[in-house]
């Protein structure tokens, strides 16, 4: 895996736990398979741009916090 997709999978993961939000609540909100978000969560799968952008949204972000390699 490449680094920046390491930075994102955790990023996204650490997001999630800090909201104590399941993988269930935040795919069923973005109308996503869980399934899906867990492959951005492990670095499997690399969220596209508008994905990135309804995650920000989700979080009450910044888009650099997501994709950020400092959390």
């Amino acid at each position: 895996m490449h680094e920046s997709g390491f930075n994102i999978a955790k990023n996204l993961k650490q997001l999630r736990r800090e909201r104590n939000v399941t993988q269930k609540e935040v795919a069923q909100h973005l109308n996503i398979d869980v399934t899906t978000l867990s492959h951005y969560e492990t670095g499997i799968r690399m969220p596209d741009i508008d994905t990135l952008i309804a995650l920000a949204r989700y979080y009450d972000t910044d888009i650099n916090r997501i994709i950020s390699s400092e959390s």
